[in-house]
């Protein structure tokens, strides 16, 4: 593939959503491009401002937070996987406001319908529905009273 056509597809690329250091290395990647093409797509969405890793994480982090009603444990190591910075995700992670935080934990707690009678069971589907959303095990025990 040649570098005008690469570099049209991974701006196309970049322009749809924010992407991170490691998503746009694996697009290049696949695109079969020499290393000096590769090299000078890199340098330009560089200089342009295409690659930036913490806008990518800001931006992740709102997004899941309020769409997925993901919490921070399940965000930060998505983070991780996708190759961002420990440092930038430590950075976005406390800047969130934890009163929010906590009053989307509530929200989320009280609209799951859990089907079951006995309360310590619920309490503990609870407990495993919220943890496997990634909100920490003590905000979800202080939530519930417990």
């Amino acid at each position: 593939m040649n570098r005008d056509v690469a570099l049209k597809k991974i701006l196309h690329y970049c322009d749809y959503q924010d992407r991170c250091k490691k998503e746009i290395f694996t697009k290049l990647n696949s695109l079969e491009l020499t290393d000096n093409d590769r090299d000078f797509i890199i340098n330009f969405l560089n200089d342009e401002g295409y690659i930036n890793d913490e806008r990518y994480c800001r931006s992740y982090v709102k997004s899941k937070l309020s769409l997925k009603k993901w919490g921070v444990n399940k965000i930060k190591i998505s983070l991780i996987s996708k190759g961002v910075d420990r440092d930038i995700i430590d950075t976005v992670v406390s800047e969130i406001d934890q009163d929010s935080y906590k009053e989307e934990l509530i929200k989320l707690l009280e609209n799951k319908k859990i089907n079951e009678s006995d309360p310590y069971k619920r309490k503990a589907k609870l407990i495993r529905y919220a943890v496997g959303k990634g909100y920490s095990l003590s905000m979800v025990m202080e939530v519930l009273g417990g």
